[in-house]
């Protein structure tokens, strides 16, 4: 199936101008012609945008007018929020109220980043009161942080609910439900309150997010929106266990809120036509896609903290669903339990007579006695065809010399090793779970000290195949430093890897369709597989090869053949 194809329509609500000059039509039409092409590629057909709020009142105003500039300019496409620093007081609500009523702007984006006020301060009550009166959405960053790094005026649930008690009939969109925070929290603590909604928003793409939204609020009170993670956010909605009906509601959700005089607002008849378009277009995808997908890095297994697909049964019905045909698959369990080899014990049980959906893996801990003699267990008895290292939570550096000994035996062994790193955003941890470097880890992936250990593993264990996951904007790094012959000053680095150094593009966290062209610049197809961390993610979100500007065979390596390559 084609990308266009696979698309759905809809209205991304939060999106950032994130530009360095908006102040020339030139430049204006270069951003919004870069959105346009991203978005027919995506199926997003208007961009709600959000510029800078700037140090004084005569600032904003010149950066609303910058906006509203792309509003006017590029009506067909954008759409534009007003800002105001609540600290300005009466100047904060009248350039507030000019921005609408003058310029056109939509509503109000309030963040606490460039505005240190907190939602349910008097100030910022005071520009509540005049979106009610002028009938406009506000919409603002919200999260609810891990207890060690709440931040004094950084809104959370709580807050929305105190400002949606003060403000009944105020339109309010709590900004990123899933931006690494606990969105389990943020669901329960608004749901009584009718006047706020969530967008879809957020880097973070866990599975059951958006399936526990609808089921406490309704769809009804869901916005679809990118925060400018456009790929990762389209996924998250084509992904979620929900009725096509129900997508297109989400997808068209802004469109309610807008005020009736607002010039650009479809009619009825236009928003029918739309809705029935983007309706077949979410059917088309419902079965999933057509191609051979091997996922490289997969688990079966109960998490602690959610719940996950657990069993092998759940987690071939998700796979099913999404036409994900086989899974290099690990013991969820055999990660928290004191001997993981009792985990790949369960396992091989799950697995059994089932081997044309699921590759066994095997997890082992380098660090615990008799490791050899449970991974030749592993590879005869139980069948199991690769390895997995997991050292952040078996405790170990990458670099501990009991991983670069598991390294060595499995390139004796002609055994493939995956390498994870963090399995969960760690801003959203359980308060009980910290792991090895998480001071430096502040979502999923390797901390910068944990990569210049996995660099010295790979360095020096250089005959193993191994797949990284989690390698996310390092992965650039760790493959120069371990695959490539380069100058570096006066010395020539030409000490590489024979065995094969993979990764998991489901990591790379693309969030534009051109990055692709980036990506295939620094790995090619040689270095990629797919790696989604079913069943922990909506596959959708991670499903990057479809992106990739190559032909189908060379997006075929990507989709399964490189992994399977390394287990023949």
């Amino acid at each position: 199936m084609a990308l266009q194809e696979r698309a759905s329509e809809m209205i991304d609500c939060h999106t950032h101008t994130i530009t360095d000059d908006d102040s020339t039509p030139e430049n204006r039409a270069e951003r919004a012609d870069q959105l346009r092409r991203q978005g027919e590629a995506l199926g997003v057909e208007k961009f709600v945008m959000i510029g800078r709020t700037g140090n004084t009142v005569e600032e904003c105003c010149r950066y609303n007018g910058e906006v509203a500039a792309y509003q006017r300019e590029h009506s067909d496409l954008i759409y534009g929020w007003a800002r105001a620093h609540p600290a300005w007081e009466d100047e904060a609500v009248a350039e507030f109220r000019r921005a609408v009523q003058e310029d056109g702007l939509v509503g109000l984006k309030h963040h606490f980043g460039s505005t240190q006020i907190q939602i349910t301060d008097e100030r910022f009550y005071a520009l509540a009161e005049a979106a009610v009166e002028m009938d406009v959405p506000v919409i603002s960053h919200v999260m609810n942080r891990h207890p060690d790094e709440v931040r004094e005026t950084e809104a959370s649930s709580w807050h929305v609910a105190e400002l949606a008690e003060s403000f009944p009939t105020l339109k309010f969109i709590s900004g990123h439900i899933a931006a690494g925070g606990y969105w389990e929290h943020r669901i329960k603590e608004i749901q009584d309150y009718d006047n706020v909604y969530l967008d879809l928003s957020g880097s973070n793409c866990e599975a059951g997010v958006v399936e526990m939204a609808a089921e406490y609020l309704g769809t009804e009170r869901l916005i679809y929106g990118s925060d400018g993670w456009f790929i990762p956010c389209v996924g998250k909605l084509e992904a979620a266990d929900l009725t096509p009906e129900e997508k297109v509601e989400i997808g068209y959700k802004f469109e309610e809120l807008l005020a009736d005089n607002v010039p650009t607002k479809y009619s009825e008849a236009e928003l029918a036509e739309k809705r029935a378009a983007t309706l077949a277009r979410f059917e088309a995808i419902e079965d999933g896609y057509d191609e051979t997908i091997v996922d490289a890095n997969s688990f079966i297994g109960a998490w602690p903290y959610r719940p996950f697909a657990k069993t092998a049964d759940e987690l071939a019905e998700r796979m099913e669903r999404r036409g994900v045909d086989r899974a290099l698959v690990s013991s969820m369990e055999a990660i928290f339990y004191q001997d993981p080899h009792q985990g790949n014990h369960e396992l091989a049980a799950a697995v059994e007579g089932r081997e044309d959906r699921f590759i066994p893996v095997a997890t082992v801990d380098p660090t615990m006695p008799a490791w050899k003699r449970d991974l030749e267990e592993c590879l005869g008895d139980l069948g199991m065809e690769a390895v997995k290292l997991l050292p952040l939570y078996h405790d170990y550096a990458p670099n501990d010399d009991a991983a670069k000994a598991c390294l060595d035996y499995c390139a004796e062994r002609d055994v493939p090793v995956i390498i994870c790193g963090p399995l969960e955003d760690q801003r959203g941890r359980h308060t009980t779970h910290d792991i090895r470097g998480e001071d430096d880890i502040r979502r999923d992936f390797f901390s910068s000290e944990q990569v210049d250990q996995l660099i010295e593993l790979l360095r020096d264990c250089p005959e193993t195949d191994v797949v990284i996951a989690d390698a996310w904007n390092h992965a650039d790094r760790i493959k120069e430093e371990t695959t490539e012959v380069r100058p570096e000053g006066v010395r020539y680095r030409n000490r590489v890897r024979t065995g094969k150094t993979l990764f998991t593009l489901g990591d790379f966290y693309m969030w534009w369709p051109y990055q692709g062209e980036e990506v295939i610049d620094h790995f090619g197809t040689e270095h990629l597989v797919t790696g989604t961390q079913l069943p922990f993610k909506a596959f959708d979100s991670h499903y990057f090869a479809k992106y990739l500007p190559v032909d189908e065979a060379e997006k075929d390596r990507v989709r399964g053949g490189n992994v399977l390559a390394l287990l023949e």
